[in-house]
């Protein structure tokens, strides 16, 4: 599924009020991995806890962890398989 995310605001919440829901075990610290999202427009900076979780080429292809994504500009990420 692609969603649009507008600049400004952090994913996970932008989601939420979507009422769409990734999976956050850890409950957004970005210790569990389970909210994985691949950005497809858009930039998002590259955190220490998505260094933890990626490979060099799965962050260059835009995977993050979607509850660590503060949106500074509009992004269009895929969510699930």
């Amino acid at each position: 599924m692609r969603i649009e995310c507008p600049g400004n605001v952090r994913l996970q919440d932008h989601l939420l009020g979507q009422g769409i829901h990734i999976l956050t075990a850890c409950g957004g610290r970005g210790n569990c991995g389970k909210c994985a999202v691949k950005v497809v427009e858009g930039t998002a900076a590259i955190n220490t806890m998505d260094r933890l979780w990626f490979t060099e080429a799965q962050l260059a292809e835009g995977m993050r962890l979607g509850c660590q994504v503060y949106a500074k500009g509009p992004l269009v990420v895929e969510i699930g398989d």
